[in-house]
């Protein structure tokens, strides 16, 4: 990483620790903007910033727009948590199971609560109530859009709510996640640690479309902060059992080496050059989701090249096989008519490419385009995927 970077999650890290700021040397401002807001973390930025002595803050250009960002963030979570109310009112009257995941939880953790920012509010309910839940959301008035089998994606006034079924799950080990929550009354409570397992799998599932950001890993810290025990050996165990230690192993290490979160890993990303270097570069150049950096057509490329990890022609002609020819679990995501006919599938990759060809043109020209242009920067972030195991 570079000067900034460094001061970038210098400043993160002093706000998990709940710690003044260090104060800046040779700090390019701008440069720290840029990176706070592709990473969606202003915020906690502005907010230490605002700790240094006036010497050392930015200029008040540059400090107006750090103000602006954070004000703009506490009118979102005000905003959020007014959907969150809805929801639960909503579901609740209505008799229906529901559980709040990931940003709607773990804001409680963060020092300042109202800091944690989110593109979506996530909500998973039962698979035998989605159609239930369509009409229900639709009455009350949210808006919906680009929704499938098992995901309805809604606004409720300006606030995007993502609804999931249960079987849209990013591990298998999570088919059956509401037998492994406490209920109370309609609605499901998920544990810490399994808390932890399923962000650890959300963030393997951004890893393998297009990356994953700083806030990701914030979202770890303060779990670990929150649990009163957390066992080391407990978790890995679990991570074993569904075939995610080495990017468990690999998280907590950075989450230590970046915020001294209090666990004793045992990899030391001091020694451990090579693999600091590959996450540290492409985490930070990523963004929120990685989209900073990449798009579409790397994710199909990273399909394409396999275990190879080269690029080269035989890769970006399977990667135009894998754009074309879907696999099974996502045609079954996105057309509900194959969730009960599985024999209708052929049909689906028929609707998928009239779908593609007529609704979605310029947005499948770009991802062909982006699959012949990509060139060696994948390879790298293909190494990235194979020291963590992503498959």
């Amino acid at each position: 990483m570079n000067r900034n970077e460094k001061y970038f999650v210098a400043l993160i890290s002093s706000h998990l620790n709940n710690q003044p700021p260090p104060p800046p040397e040779n700090t390019d401002w701008e440069e720290i903007y840029r990176l706070a807001g592709i990473h969606n973390v202003c915020a906690i930025i502005a907010n230490q910033i605002f700790m240094l002595k006036p010497e050392e803050q930015p200029n008040a250009e540059t400090l107006s727009k750090f103000r602006q960002q954070m004000g703009y963030t506490v009118i979102d979570s005000d905003e959020k948590k007014q959907s969150r109310d809805y929801i639960r009112k909503l579901f609740t009257e209505n008799k229906m199971e529901y559980m709040f995941v990931k940003g709607a939880i773990l804001r409680n953790y963060y020092p300042v609560k109202d800091f944690r920012t989110g593109s979506d509010t996530d909500v998973l309910i039962r698979n035998k109530d989605m159609d239930k839940c369509r009409c229900l959301i639709e009455k009350a008035g949210f808006k919906t859009e680009n929704s499938s089998r098992n995901v309805i994606s809604a606004y409720y006034n300006k606030q995007h709510i993502e609804i999931h079924s249960d079987l849209d799950y990013d591990n298998p080990f999570f088919q059956n996640i509401f037998d492994m929550c406490e209920r109370k009354g309609y609605e499901y409570i998920i544990g810490d640690q399994l808390h932890l397992l399923y962000v650890m799998c959300h963030i393997i599932k951004h890893f393998n479309m297009c990356g994953a950001g700083i806030k990701m890993f914030m979202d770890i810290d303060v779990l670990i902060r929150h649990m009163e025990n957390f066992d080391y050996n407990d978790f890995m165990e679990q991570c074993r059992d569904i075939r995610i230690e080495t990017f468990a192993r690999a998280s907590l290490a950075l989450c230590a080496y970046w915020f001294g979160t209090p666990v004793n890993t045992d990899i030391d990303l001091n020694n451990d050059t090579k693999l600091r270097n590959l996450f540290e570069t492409e985490i930070m150049k990523s963004g929120n989701f990685g989209f900073n950096a990449r798009d579409l057509g790397d994710y199909y490329i990273n399909k394409g090249m396999g275990s190879s990890g080269k690029n080269g022609l035989f890769s970006k002609l399977r990667a135009l096989i894998a754009l074309l020819f879907p696999e099974k679990r996502y045609l079954m995501n996105q057309y509900a008519y194959t969730q009960r006919r599985p024999y209708l599938l052929p049909l689906a990759w028929v609707n998928r490419l009239f779908d593609a060809v007529l609704k979605r043109k310029e947005h499948s020209k770009n991802t062909v385009r982006s699959i012949l242009s990509k060139g060696d920067e994948t390879e790298q972030y293909k190494k990235l995927l194979t020291e963590l195991d992503i498959q």
